[in-house]
Order: structure tokens, then C-alpha cells, then sequence
């Protein structure tokens, strides 16, 4: 099951929601944003924040920022129920959504955002996580790399503070978030 947080200003809009996610299949509403697998946003105006990712349903046209900052599905606000649910979805495996129209902008948004994530992490910390994506301990990270195991350590702990994530599962869903570490 998919856990899905909505976040709008609206009641209704939220009634609406609700009942969609409880309609959709594999879906069910979060007690938090903290506990959510999927933000649904309707409001693109808040920071956005946390590692879940966000499905922002605006009628402005996504900023690369917008991708920065965890949004992974933009549809527009009269997007049919389907496509929500189909944008949830593939927000929560880890995928990019947005409207075919939006779709020729994708390319430079991608960049933007992966000139950003590489800004965040030094190569060395790069390299680093994408060991921690194959699963190899800090021994084997410091081994590969012909380091001490206890500066393999210091990596790893200075990319949990980068990417403000608390386990290794939770840096490597991040870095493929970012698009920095290749599945």
C-alpha cells in the first residue's frame, strides 16, 4: 500500500482527495507527511520539504527548482482521477510524471536538477553512495576506494547530513531521486 499525505488549503478539495485515494487501488491515506510514501499537493506556492516525494497538481508550468525539491509528478489541477492515481504511483517507484505537453521542458529540468545534486555531494561522496546502492558495508567502501574504514565512515555520515536522511536505504532512494545514483 501506498501511503499518500494531502496538503491543500481547501476542505473540499481535500474530501475530494481522500476519496480518491481510498478508491485507489494500492492506495491509503498517511496519518503524516512523515509516514507518507507520496505528498499529494495541490498549493505550489509552500516550501516544499522531507523525502517523500510530491505530486503537485498546479496550473503554472513546473520550475526546474520545483524537481529540486521533490516534486516528481506536476499534472494540471483539472487532471482527470486516473491520472492522478497513475502520477502517485509512479511518483512512489521512484519516476518522473508530467502532462505530454510538459514533456519537451523534461530534458532541461533534469539538468538543472542534477547539476544541483552534484553541487550537494563531493565526488568522493558521490562514488561513496553509489557503492552504497550495490550494498557494500564501509569496509568494503573503504577497500575499494583505498581508504581507512573510518574515513569511509566520515563519507557516509557526511552524506546522511547532506541529504538530511537517516539510513543507508534512505540515501540511496535519494540519490535515485536526485538522479545521481543509475539503477
Amino acid at each position: 500500500m501506498i501511503r499518500v499525505w494531502i496538503e491543500t488549503s481547501s476542505t473540499i478539495l481535500r474530501s475530494g482527495f481522500e476519496a480518491l485515494i481510498e478508491s485507489g487501488a494500492g492506495l491509503e491515506p498517511a496519518d503524516s507527511a512523515s509516514d507518507a510514501d507520496v505528498i499529494l499537493r495541490e498549493d505550489a506556492t509552500r516550501e516544499i520539504a522531507g523525502t517523500a516525494p510530491v505530486v503537485l497538481l498546479t496550473d503554472t508550468p513546473p520550475a526546474a527548482v520545483a524537481l529540486r525539491e521533490g516534486v516528481r509528478a506536476v499534472l494540471p489541477r483539472h487532471a482527470p482521477s486516473g491520472q492522478i492515481v497513475a502520477a502517485i504511483h509512479a511518483a512512489a517507484t521512484g519516476l518522473l510524471a508530467v502532462p505530454v505537453e510538459s514533456a519537451s521542458a523534461l530534458p532541461a529540468m533534469l539538468n538543472a536538477t542534477r547539476e544541483q545534486s552534484t553541487e550537494v555531494l563531493t565526488p568522493r561522496e558521490l562514488e561513496t553512495l553509489e557503492m552504497m546502492a550495490e550494498g557494500l558495508s564501509n569496509k568494503q567502501i573503504a577497500y575499494r576506494l583505498g581508504i581507512s574504514d573510518h574515513t569511509a565512515k566520515f563519507h557516509v555520515n557526511s552524506i546522511f547530513a547532506k541529504l538530511q536522511v537517516g539510513t543507508r536505504t534512505e540515501a540511496v532512494m535519494r540519490g535515485i531521486r536526485m538522479g545521481v545514483v543509475k539503477i
